[in-house]
Parts: structure tokens; C-alpha cells; sequence
């Protein structure tokens, strides 16, 4: 084996080599080749010493392409903050051209913050220039980072998703532009316009004013225009706003009402008018009117002023006859434009149409820009035939490529993966595994090839874990094409677990973390198979989250994958987590509710667990933490837990009371995606209706945010508890028997807004109807009953 593979550097990375790695630094600092190496032996054996003379190496614009990611990845894993701070700056102030692999190796470095956006989008500037085929994984770390980005709430002022659309979109202003029809946007830069499209879109999804902003508009305008002219030359991203945008009427009509203005703008400077909107309606915008839209769209014709209202018009007509001419619309056209002649004579001329000269001339021109089109697309079909047929003449050159080692990747392998993956917004990494799809293009040889090659490639390539020094958030292609072949392998031979070698099984349980979402599909069963190495695989990135997770945010590693993709492992995995928290505190806030959670949702001993919740509840140092254990202790022990509560609860100031009181209920309950505690021992009727009782002295109806009837909105802790508080008497409601009868009817003496007391009186009765209105017993259930009395 290689001393450059990274398993016989993990051998010998530690940090008691520091001073030896550092020595070596400095000695060979000049040689590429040996940077590369030392660089990966720094990061994997975490020796921070030796970050400041990396950091030299990764500034360095003179060195070589692997020597500055070898050193880049060494500083970002074990320098301090501002050593990473500094080399982000450096880099982003030097004007020279940064090589994209290397800006790529970064990118995958940064935190989903304002700062990051800014120092990415002064990068940008003056990165290399984009070379369609040329895989560099920059575009693929771009996206990785949008997925990252939170989308804030609208009342953040600081929005770094909002942020760097703002930041990309200033690109695509920049000259040289690709001017065709509607079309007006960076010829250097287009390459952008997919991640610009993947931030807007989640802009879009998640309802954010963000997405009504200037440049998230233009975004959502220029694609359609750019994949209409240059269909080919853009990677496509699959989004969902061909959906979203229209069921957003606010964001559907400033769509188009600013294409509409963008497009007058530049007919004006030619000295044309705009009074219909066909000429950009034939680009397919992502604005879209149907019969539910007819109305509005009328009322524009009489609102607007000028030529809008002639566009206005336009846009009803079409409405009009795509809904097959409904009658009773008509007379309502004519209403509309009764006090403009010239709009009354258009809309008689459109009803029978006939095609002016201008649209005869646009028409013309349609034509000519389609030819054209297609001639691009002709030259990439037949570059992509020649492809096709030397790979059909010597399959061989998929399965062994020349000039490569065990765990490369070749450029053959690449964009067959590339046209075997499913053309569906990515969610496995199991995406290429219908290695069958090649076969009616490439033929049965060549997807054979692609197959075979995929499995020897999870063999031999050696995916590096995050307690190594490796960062998920980073995916190499050849990763991807490695668990591609464990995929087909798990796929195609039910026995497949039962026929690895524990060598084969622990190497295989290396790719575990790495999945989209989740765990691999065949994670079980091997975990099944071999159950000490898959725990001891799942401890070990499990222990290492749990002591890395100190930051604001949470790693979004193996704990939140266990709790919500693997519940059959949570009895596995519960032990060491109860062991660590009984030693330790959790720092990240959504890594302790992982924890909390799985506890509650496993066998784990509910006395111990318990014990340890009242013991965290009443003395825990991190305060804000101490909503989620009272939680848990109330799931597991009511009885004890709640007056404990009541006690706290009413020795805090009264803002400080309703605000832990807000954070327990959601804890205990969820929010309405779920997540909340698992045990519900307190789900009895003298429980609920203490806990009922609690929550409206603390988080009060009359309080309550009213959203009914104001749009969209991003649910508040407020909104969540009043939520919770509410399910509380939801579920007394559900519980059958006198107990309930008698606590909900105690509610309507005891309850602390007396508004409510009636209906909890009305709400008793019902219960005491439906505990009446039990099934008739059957003959068998009366003959037990009769001998269980005899008895």
C-alpha cells in the first residue's frame, strides 16, 4: 500500500507527532508532494501546531493545485477561529485568479453564516474561469453550502440566504452579456445562475419575504429567458417553483408585472411599445394564471393605468379562451374597458383574431433563434455519440481505465454516473444504482462495465470519517460512485451481508454516515449481520459527535440520523448515550433534545433515565437547558415531577416564568412537525389536568397570537406552546372514564380564565354522553363479567 493512501496515513496520524510533522514542514515546505502528504497526516492526527505554517502553503498563490487543498483542509480542522478567519482573508483579498478546485476545498469549510456569504461572493470575482466540463467541484460545494444557509425569519434583519442571491445576481449584471430576446445576463457568470436558482428556490418554499426582494425576482425572470436561448449551456437544477411561485399570488404577480416592466424598458430604447404580454409569455416564466386568477386579473384592467392596462387585458383574454370562453366572463371583459374605446376595439379585435405585424415579425424571428438552437443541440449530440460509440468499442476502458490506482475515479465513470443518476432532485447517494438505465444508449457491455466497476470501487476506495478529521459536508463524486457499487452490490444479493469478510463489513460500515438521508438502505441488515462491528462503527462517530457538539448549531451528524432514520437502533444506542449524559453535559441544544429524545423512544430503564432527568431538571448548570429535562421528567415521573415544576416555575420572575414555561411545553409536546418525548407516562386525567391548569397560568389565552386569516407565517415559540398548551386539554378530552368526567369538570370551577369555564362545563357533558353511549356488551363479555363478580 501507498504511504500517500489515506488508510496508512490514519496508521500513523497522532498528535504526539506534532513536533516531528512540524519539523518536517518546515524542512520540505517547498515540495508539493510532500505538503500533501504532511498536510493530511496534520488534519488526520489533529496537530494544531502545525495549522500557522499550512496556513502559509494555503495562501500561497505559487503552489500547487493539491499542496493548497492539503494545507487548507489542515488549517480549517485544527487551527483556532481566527487563523481561519485570517486565511479567508487573505484569500479572498488576493486579486489573482484562484484555481476552482481549491475554492471548492474551501467552500466546503464554511459555516452557514452572513460573514461566509460575503467572503464566497468576494472570492467569486476572481475565481478561474468556468469551464463547462472541467469537474472541479465548485459548482456541487456552492450547492452544498445553499443547503446549509438557514432561511431566518422575516423579522431578522441580517438574511444570509437572501444575502447571496443578492450577491449572485450582481453577477449576472456584469459585461459581456448573452443578449437574446429577453435574455440579458453575464456571459462569464452564468455558470451561477443553477445556485442562485437553488437559494431563490428555497426562498420561494419556505415563504420568505426574501424572495420578493429585487434580486430574487430577477433570478426567477432571467432563468427561463436563459434556458430558452441557451438551452445546454446551463447545468439544470431541479426546483420546485414552477409549482410554488403560482401558489404564491403576491410573489406570482410582481413576477410578472416586472418582467412586464423590464421588457417595456427595453422595447422603449427602440421605440416600441408593450401593450400585450406575448413577448415573454413564450419564454415560459414561472408566473402562471388560471380561471382562479380571471378575476383578479380583471381588476388590473380597470385599476392600471396606461399601457398596463392593455397588458392587463392581454393576459384576461388568454385567461378567457385557455378556460374554453365561459360565457358569463364576457360581458365582464366589455365592463371592464366600456370607458376606453381603444382598449373596447382591442378587445373586439381579439376575440377574432388576427395577427398583427409585429407578432408576425416576432414569430419569424422565434423561428430563426429555435434553428439555431438546434443546431447547438445537434453538435451536442453528436459529441456525445462519438463518446457513446468508443465506449461501445471498448467497454474494458469503463471497468480498468488507464493511468489510474485502486480508489480513483475516471472521467468515463464520471458522467456515466452522471447519466445513470436519477434525474429527480438527488436524495440518496444511491441515485446511480439502476445501472440497467445505460443499457439502451450504451449497451449491455458498457453498463456491465459501470457496474462491476462501481463494486470494486467501494472496495477500494476509503471513505474518511468525521472522528478522522473528514468533513461530511463535502462530497467527492468518486464517493458517490463508491457507495453507487455498494448499492447495486446490497442491492442485487439478498445474502449480501452474509458474504462480506468482517474486514469487508468494517470497511462497509465506513460509508454508513455519508448517505443524503438517513442511512443506506442496507445499513441494517449488515448491522444485523454484524452486530459488535456495526456498534462499534456507530460509537465511535456517535461518542465523537457528542463531544464536538459545543457549537450554536448541531452537527447534523449520526445522532439526529439515528433518531429519526433508525429507530431500530435506538435500544442499541441508548446505554451510551444515558453512560455520557450521566457524566457529561450536551452544549448543543438540538444534539440534547437527539438524545432526550431517543432516550424517551428506547428500552432504556425508565427509573435511571428519570433519575437522571430530575437530577439534570433541578441542578444543571446550563439554565437553558433545563426546560427539556423537567420534559423528560415529567414523561417518566409525573407524580414527582410536576409539583417540582409548579415550584420552579414560581419562583422565576413572571416573563421569565412564561418563557420556560413555553420552551417545557414544546419540549414535552413537539411542535406540529412532531419531535417531543415519548413515554407519556402524564397522560392521565389527573395529570393533563394539572399540567392544563399550569400552562394557562403561564402561557395565557389571553396572550395568544391570532394568525387566522393573515397569510403565511413562520410559527413562533410563542405560536408552539399556545399550541401545546391547547393539545393538553385535547388529550383529558380523549381519555375515557369518570376521571376524565370529574377533572374536566373540575376544570369549569378551576380553570384561570373564567371565559373558558362554560365550555369546559359543556365539554364534561360530552364526555359524560360518550362514556355512555359505550357498544352494548357482547354475550361473551357478560359471562366474564358474571364470573369475575361470583369470584
Amino acid at each position: 500500500m501507498s504511504v500517500m493512501e489515506n488508510s496508512a496515513i490514519e496508521r500513523i496520524a497522532a498528535p504526539d507527532l506534532a513536533g516531528d510533522a512540524l519539523a518536517l514542514l518546515e524542512r520540505y515546505r517547498d515540495s508539493d508532494d510532500v505538503i500533501f502528504f504532511l498536510g493530511r497526516l496534520v488534519w488526520q492526527g489533529e496537530m494544531a501546531s502545525c495549522a500557522p505554517v499550512l496556513f502559509d502553503i494555503a495562501a500561497n498563490t505559487s503552489r500547487g493545485k493539491y499542496a493548497r487543498i492539503a494545507a487548507i483542509r489542515g488549517v480549517m480542522s485544527v487551527g483556532d477561529e481566527a487563523l481561519k478567519d485570517s486565511l479567508w482573508k487573505t484569500i479572498a483579498t488576493d486579486p489573482g485568479p484562484l484555481d476552482r478546485a481549491v475554492f471548492a476545498e474551501l467552500v466546503d469549510w464554511a459555516a452557514p453564516t452572513a460573514p461566509s456569504v460575503d467572503l464566497i461572493l468576494r472570492i467569486l470575482a476572481h475565481a478561474s474561469p468556468h469551464e463547462r466540463f472541467n469537474v472541479t467541484g465548485l459548482s456541487y460545494s456552492l450547492h452544498k453550502f445553499v443547503e446549509k444557509l438557514p432561511v431566518m425569519a422575516d423579522a431578522i434583519e441580517d438574511h444570509p440566504l437572501g444575502r447571496l442571491v443578492e450577491g449572485l445576481n450582481g453577477f449576472f449584471d456584469r459585461e459581456p452579456f448573452v443578449e437574446r430576446g429577453e435574455c440579458q445576463i453575464s456571459e462569464e457568470f452564468l455558470w451561477l445562475m443553477p445556485v442562485a436558482v437553488h437559494a431563490v428556490d428555497r426562498l420561494v418554499s419556505a415563504r420568505s419575504a426574501q424572495a420578493l426582494m429585487p434580486a430574487a425576482i430577477a433570478v426567477l425572470r432571467n432563468l427561463p429567458a436563459l434556458q430558452f436561448w441557451r438551452n445546454g449551456d446551463v447545468d439544470d437544477y431541479k426546483n420546485a417553483l414552477n409549482k410554488n411561485v403560482p401558489r404564491w399570488p403576491e410573489l406570482n404577480d410582481r413576477l410578472y408585472w416586472t418582467s412586464i416592466e423590464v421588457c417595456r424598458a427595453r422595447r422603449a430604447a427602440k421605440g416600441d411599445a408593450l401593450t400585450d404580454d406575448w413577448p415573454i409569455a413564450y419564454l415560459g416564466h414561472f408566473w402562471r394564471f388560471g380561471a382562479e386568477d380571471f378575476e383578479r386579473c380583471l381588476e388590473w384592467v380597470a385599476g392600471k393605468h396606461g399601457d398596463d392596462r392593455a397588458v392587463a387585458l392581454s393576459r384576461c383574454l388568454q385567461i378567457y379562451v385557455d378556460s374554453d370562453r365561459p360565457s358569463a366572463w364576457l360581458a365582464a371583459l366589455r365592463a371592464a374597458v366600456a370607458d376606453a374605446p381603444a382598449l373596447a376595439a382591442t378587445l373586439e379585435a381579439r376575440l377574432d383574431p388576427k395577427p398583427s405585424a409585429a407578432m408576425v415579425k416576432m414569430e419569424a424571428e422565434n423561428r430563426r433563434w429555435k434553428r439555431e438552437s438546434e443546431t447547438r443541440e445537434r453538435k451536442q449530440k453528436k459529441n456525445r455519440s462519438d463518446w457513446v460509440r468508443a465506449l461501445r468499442a471498448n467497454p474494458d476502458r469503463v471497468l480498468h481505465p488507464a493511468g489510474l490506482q485502486p480508489g480513483e475515479f475516471s472521467n468515463d465513470q464520471y458522467h456515466l454516473l452522471l447519466s445513470v443518476m436519477n434525474s429527480d432532485a438527488t436524495t440518496s447517494r444511491a441515485n446511480g444504482a439502476n445501472w440497467r438505465a445505460l443499457m439502451p444508449e450504451f449497451g449491455e457491455p458498457v453498463a456491465r462495465a459501470f457496474r462491476d466497476a462501481a463494486i470494486a470501487h467501494w472496495r477500494a476506495y476509503r471513505p474518511i470519517l468525521r472522528s478522522e478529521g473528514g468533513e461530511t459536508g463535502s462530497t467527492p463524486f468518486s464517493l458517490v460512485f463508491a457507495m453507487t457499487g455498494l448499492a447495486i452490490e446490497a442491492a442485487e444479493d439478498s445474502a449480501f451481508a452474509k458474504r462480506l469478510t468482517e474486514k469487508e463489513a468494517r470497511h462497509a460500515f465506513r460509508y454508513v454516515t455519508w448517505e443524503l438521508n438517513g442511512f443506506p438502505a442496507w445499513f441494517e441488515r449488515l448491522y444485523r449481520a454484524f452486530p459488535k462491528i456495526g456498534f462499534q462503527a456507530v460509537a465511535t462517530e456517535l461518542v465523537w459527535e457528542l463531544e464536538h457538539s459545543v457549537g450554536e448549531h448541531p452537527l447534523h451528524y449520526i445522532l439526529h440520523d439515528i433518531l429519526y432514520h433508525a429507530p431500530w437502533l435506538h435500544g442499541e444506542v441508548a446505554p451510551l448515550i444515558l453512560d455520557w449524559l450521566v457524566a457529561h453535559d450536551v452544549l448543543n441544544a438540538d444534539s440534547l433534545r437527539y438524545c432526550l429524545n431517543i432516550l424517551a423512544a428506547s428500552s432504556a430503564a425508565p427509573g435511571v433515565v428519570g433519575a437522571l432527568a430530575a437530577k439534570k431538571a433541578t441542578d444543571a448548570l446550563l439554565e437553558d437547558q433545563r426546560p427539556r429535562w423537567f420534559a423528560l421528567w415529567v414523561n417518566i415521573n409525573p407524580e414527582a415531577a410536576i409539583p417540582a415544576l409548579e415550584q420552579h416555575l414560581d419562583a422565576l420572575a413572571p416573563a421569565d416564568a412564561s418563557t420556560f414555561a413555553q420552551l417545557f411545553i414544546v419540549a414535552l409536546l413537539g411542535d406540529r412537525h412532531g419531535a417531543g418525548t415519548r413515554i407519556s407516562a402524564y397522560r392521565n386525567a389527573a395529570d393533563l389536568k394539572r399540567l392544563y391548569i399550569l400552562m394557562n397560568l403561564y402561557v395565557r389565552t389571553g396572550e395568544d397570537i391570532d394568525r387566522i386569516g393573515r397569510g403565511a407565517y413562520s410559527p413562533t415559540l410563542r405560536d408552539k406552546a399556545q399550541e401545546g398548551r391547547d393539545s393538553l386539554f385535547d388529550m383529558l378530552v380523549e381519555v375515557p372514564g369518570s376521571e376524565a368526567y370529574a377533572a374536566i369538570k373540575a376544570l369549569a370551577e378551576e380553570h384561570p380564565e373564567p371565559k373558558y369555564r362554560r365550555w369546559m362545563a359543556l365539554r364534561a357533558l360530552e364526555r359524560a354522553m360518550h362514556d355512555a353511549d359505550e357498544p352494548l356488551w357482547t354475550v361473551e363479555q357478560v359471562r366474564k363479567f358474571s364470573i369475575s363478580n361470583d369470584s
